[in-house]
C-alpha cells in the first residue's frame, strides 16, 4: 500500500526557498523536497513526539529517503517587496534593504500530495501519522500547513504530476518545467538531517553532505505571463530578464544567443508543423531565410555598463506571430546554457517580461543621431584581400552591411578605437568548425552626415549579438 503525504496551505500560499539559492531571487521550491519533508518529520520527533521510538523513526525516515512522485494543484508564483532600514539609518539617512518574499499561491483544494511506492508496517504508519500532525508549516513559518497520511490520494482529485525525469529535457512536456529537487544520498544518513546552514557554509560546500540533485518534471505555473497583450499589434521586440545571483558576461554573447535560439528551434520542432520561422531565421524545409535581415536578432542589453547581459533583447523587424512569442514564453520554463565542455554560460533561467513594437527597445539604441559607437566588436563578413587598406577595407564591409539593411552610408566616416572591453569577446558560435581566431572584431565609430535612427546591428554573428551599435550624441 502506498504512502500519501497530504500538505494542506489553508491561506492557500506556499513559501520556501530553494536550498542553495538567495532569497532576492524570488524562486520557490515547488514541490518541497524530499530533503525538506524529512527533516520537517525529524524535527517533529525531537521538538513535539520525542517519546517516540528512536528505532521505529529511524526505519521510518531511511524507506521515506527515496524520492517520491507529487500531485501539485495549479498554482502562481508572486512575491511581495519589504523594505526594512539597514546599518546606516541610525546617521539620519534613509538607507533600507530589499527584501523580497517570493511564494507559490495554490488552486484548487490547496493541497500538495507527496506519494511513495512503499509499504510501512503499522507501527511506523502511526509513527508516521503521529509526526505528520505535529507538522506547524513545510518551508518558511509563514507556511502554514495541515499535513496528514493517507493511503491514496482522493479519487476526485485532478492535480498534475510532478515525477523525476533524469538530464532528459526531451521527457517534458509542454505544461512540464525541469526542476531541480534535493533529495538525500542512499542510504540515508539521518546524522546529515540536522546540518545547519552554518555548518554547510563553515565546510565551504552549497548543499548539505550526503546530498544529491535530481531533476523532476513539474507543471508549469498557471498562465505565468500573457505574451501577446494586443492581438493586432505586431510583436517586433521581446525582452527577457535573466535571473541568478551574477549575470553572464558581455564577452560570451554568442554562445549565450547561439543557446539561447537553439532552444527556441528544439520547441518549435516539437510543434510538428513546418512554418517559416522568423524566430529561428529558417524556412519550412529549413533553409536559411533571405529575408533582408527581418528575422529575429538575439540582442545583449548591458543597462548599466558592467560588463555584464542583464537583460536579452529579441528584435525581429518582420514581426513575431502569437505562438512564436509564445514559444519564447514556454523557453522561461527550462535552463538555457551552453553544453559541457564549451566556454559561455550554463544553466541560467530567463523570463518574458515585455513583448509589443519598438518602442520597447532601449532608447540608446533607437534614438536619431550623426555618431555610433561599438557595443560589441563589429566582425566582417569577408576576409581583407591584401591589396586593400584596413582602413578602406572596414569602410567598405560597413557600407556593404548597411546596403543590405536598406541604411544610407553615403558621406559615412569609419573610424577604428580601441576598447579592451572587447578583448577576450567570443566571436564564434560553438557548433562552428572553424577555428576561434579565423575573424578579428573591431570597435568602430560611426559618423554619418544626418541623424540616422537604430538600431544598427551589422557584420557577422550580428543575430547573434555582435556588431551592436548605440547612439553617442
Amino acid at each position: 500500500m502506498p504512502v500519501v503525504l497530504a500538505m494542506h496551505f489553508p491561506w492557500g500560499r506556499y513559501h520556501a526557498t530553494p536550498w542553495g539559492r538567495y532569497v532576492n531571487e524570488g524562486l520557490v521550491e515547488i514541490p518541497p523536497s524530499p530533503w525538506r519533508l524529512l527533516r520537517a518529520l525529524y524535527s517533529a520527533w525531537q521538538m513535539r513526539a520525542p517519546d517516540l521510538e528512536e528505532c521505529v523513526v529511524r526505519s521510518l525516515l531511511s524507506a521515506l529517503a527515496v524520492p517520491p512522485s507529487y500531485r501539485i494543484p495549479p498554482y502562481r508564483i508572486g512575491h511581495s517587496r519589504h523594505y526594512y532600514p539597514d546599518s546606516k539609518h541610525r546617521s539620519g539617512s534613509a538607507s533600507t534593504d530589499k527584501a523580497v518574499d517570493a511564494f507559490a499561491v495554490l488552486d484548487g483544494d490547496q493541497t500538495i500530495y507527496a506519494i511513495w511506492p512503499i509499504d510501512l508496517d503499522p507501527e511506523q504508519r502511526e509513527a508516521l501519522a503521529r509526526l505528520a500532525k505535529s507538522i506547524p508549516y513545510i518551508g518558511r513559518a509563514e507556511s502554514t500547513c495541515e499535513v496528514q497520511v493517507l493511503d491514496q490520494v482522493p479519487p476526485e482529485v485532478r492535480h498534475q504530476y510532478a515525477e523525476p525525469i533524469g538530464l532528459d529535457d526531451d521527457a517534458l512536456g509542454r505544461s512540464h518545467q525541469p526542476t531541480e529537487v534535493l533529495c538525500p544520498e542512499l542510504p540515508l544518513d539521518l546524522d546529515t538531517l540536522i546540518q545547519r546552514p552554518a555548518d554547510v557554509r563553515a565546510a565551504k560546500l552549497l548543499y548539505p553532505s550526503s546530498t544529491r540533485k535530481i531533476t523532476y518534471a513539474v507543471p508549469a505555473p498557471s498562465q505565468p505571463f500573457q505574451a501577446v497583450t494586443q492581438a493586432d499589434s505586431a510583436v517586433t521586440v521581446v525582452r527577457l530578464t535573466i535571473s541568478g545571483i551574477r549575470q553572464p558576461r558581455l564577452a560570451h554573447a554568442v554562445p549565450l544567443m547561439d543557446a539561447l535560439r537553439g532552444g527556441c528551434i528544439k520547441i518549435l520542432t516539437r510543434q510538428g508543423s513546418a512554418f517559416d520561422s522568423l524566430l529561428a531565421g529558417k524556412s519550412a524545409n529549413g533553409r536559411p531565410l533571405a529575408d533582408a535581415h527581418r528575422h529575429a536578432h538575439f540582442l545583449p542589453y548591458d543597462a548599466d555598463g558592467d560588463g555584464r547581459i542583464d537583460e536579452i533583447v529579441i528584435w525581429t523587424p518582420g514581426g513575431l506571430p502569437a505562438r512564436e512569442v509564445e514559444v519564447l514564453d514556454v523557453l522561461g520554463r527550462r535552463s538555457v546554457g551552453v553544453p559541457d565542455g564549451v566556454t559561455g554560460p550554463r544553466d541560467l533561467r530567463v523570463l518574458l517580461t515585455a513583448s509589443g513594437g519598438d518602442d520597447l527597445l532601449p532608447a540608446e539604441w533607437t534614438r536619431p543621431a550623426r555618431r555610433w559607437r561599438s557595443v560589441t566588436p563589429f566582425v566582417p563578413s569577408r576576409y581583407r584581400k591584401c591589396s586593400k587598406s584596413p582602413e578602406g577595407y572596414l569602410h567598405e564591409e560597413v557600407v556593404r552591411e548597411l546596403g543590405y539593411r536598406d541604411g544610407s552610408a553615403d558621406g559615412l566616416s569609419v573610424v577604428e578605437r580601441f576598447d579592451s572591453a572587447f578583448v577576450g569577446f567570443i566571436r564564434r558560435r560553438w557548433r562552428d568548425k572553424k577555428a576561434a581566431g579565423s575573424r578579428s572584431g573591431h570597435a568602430l565609430e560611426l559618423e554619418f552626415p544626418e541623424p540616422l535612427s537604430g538600431p544598427i546591428a551589422l557584420g557577422h554573428l550580428s543575430h547573434f549579438g555582435l556588431g551592436l551599435f548605440e547612439a553617442i550624441d
